[in-house]
């Protein structure tokens, strides 16, 4: 066996680029990449967080947050407002324009996963994807 397929890092890696460029393809009419339609996820799902507190959960540096917030911002699919209890921050709410973007772009992030994973059988997708969560809940 060689040395290459003997490394979790890097099979996840391969798997996880192929998924991702797949996925750009779709994302590329919107401008924006899979990490900042990540961010938009984030934020649907939880409205008002600061730029810290997603950078945070999402494991994204500080300084490349602000960059894709900024853009998406300028693509008018999140909104920044002054966070009332600490006005140094913001807090950040995704917009109907960025919601149509979530909307109209899950779908075709599902299909891609799929044709990416179409190896496994349906049983093998669910525990791949259990013990996923289940590592990245440790982390």
């Amino acid at each position: 066996m060689e040395k290459w397929n003997q490394s979790y890092g890097f099979l996840l890696g391969k798997v996880l680029q192929q998924m991702e460029t797949k996925f750009a393809e779709g994302l590329s009419p919107y401008k924006i990449n899979a990490r900042q339609y990540g961010v938009l996820l984030f934020i649907n799902g939880n409205p008002y967080s600061s730029q810290k507190d997603i950078s945070e959960n999402l494991q994204i540096d500080r300084t490349t947050m602000v960059s894709h917030i900024d853009h998406l911002e300028t693509l008018g699919f999140v909104e920044r407002t002054k966070n009332p209890n600490d006005r140094r921050s913001y807090s950040l709410l995704i917009t109907p324009k960025g919601n149509q973007v979530l909307d109209s772009r899950w779908e075709f992030l599902i299909e891609t996963e799929l044709e990416v994973l179409e190896p496994l059988s349906k049983q093998e997708k669910e525990l791949l994807k259990e013990f996923l969560v289940k590592i990245w809940n440790t982390l």
